[in-house]
C-alpha cells in the first residue's frame, strides 16, 4: 500500500540525509591519534606516517564510498513519486547498515593482519550495495511508485548502474581471501574502483539531463 501523509517522501529523503551525514561525520573518530602522544612535540614523522597518515587515507576512501551510496540512492529517489510500507522498511534496513559502516571500518584497523574484521567491514558493503540493488528492482515492479516520466531504458540504465557496489565488495572479498600482501594495495584503492567504472561505463544516455 502507497504510503500518505506524515510519512512521506520528503520526510525519508530527510532521514536519509541525516544518517549520511551522521555517519560521514562520526567517520573522523576513527582518525588515529596514538595514546603515546601526550605532546604534539613528540610526534615523530615516522610515527606520524605509520598511524595517523594512513588512517585519514582510510577515512577518505570510506567517505567516498558513503558519498557515492548517498548519490545512488537520491538518483533512486528523484525517479519514485512515493513509496510504500515495504520499501519503507527495507529502506529502514538499509539506513542501519550505512550507520554500522564506521564501526565495520574501526574494526577492521584494529590489526595489520587480514582478519575476519576485514570481511566484516567488506561484508557490510556488499549488504548495502545489494540493499540498493533490491529497492530499485522492487520499485520498478511496482510502476505506481514511479515518476510517470521514467523511461524503461533509464530504469534498466540504473538497474545496472546499481550493480557496480556489490560487485566491487565480492572482489574486495575475493582479495581478502587471497591474503597476499601483494593484494594491500589493490584492496586500499578499491574506494574508487566504483566511481571509475561509473564515470568510464555509466555516464548519463545522450539527450537526458544529467541529476
Amino acid at each position: 500500500m502507497v504510503i500518505s501523509e506524515p510519512i512521506n517522501k520528503v520526510n525519508l529523503e530527510r532521514i536519509t540525509n541525516g544518517i549520511f551525514a551522521f555517519t560521514m561525520t562520526l567517520l573522523a573518530r576513527d582518525i588515529v591519534t596514538p595514546e603515546q602522544y601526550t605532546k604534539a612535540a613528540l610526534i615523530s614523522f615516522e610515527q606520524f606516517s605509520l598511524n595517523t597518515i594512513s588512517s585519514i587515507i582510510d577515512f577518505v576512501g570510506v567517505f567516498i564510498l558513503l558519498a557515492m551510496f548517498w548519490m545512488l540512492f537520491f538518483q533512486m529517489f528523484h525517479r519514485m513519486k512515493t513509496f510504500d510500507y515495504h520499501f519503507l522498511h527495507v529502506h529502514m534496513l538499509a539506513l542501519m547498515a550505512i550507520v554500522i559502516i564506521p564501526f565495520s571500518t574501526a574494526f577492521s584497523n584494529l590489526s595489520q593482519e587480514r582478519t575476519f574484521a576485514d570481511y566484516f567491514f567488506q561484508i557490510n558493503y556488499l549488504v548495502l550495495g545489494l540493499i540498493l540493488v533490491y529497492l530499485w528492482y522492487y520499485a520498478r515492479s511496482k510502476p505506481a511508485l514511479l515518476d510517470p516520466a521514467l523511461t524503461n531504458a533509464e530504469a534498466t540504465f540504473l538497474s545496472h548502474k546499481y550493480l557496480v557496489p556489490p560487485a566491487v565488495a565480492l572482489v574486495g572479498i575475493l582479495l581478502i581471501m587471497i591474503n597476499s600482501e601483494h593484494v594491500d594495495f589493490m584492496i586500499d584503492i578499491l574506494y574508487l574502483v566504483p566511481f571509475i567504472i561509473i564515470a568510464i561505463f555509466f555516464k548519463r544516455p545522450s539527450g537526458e539531463p544529467a541529476v
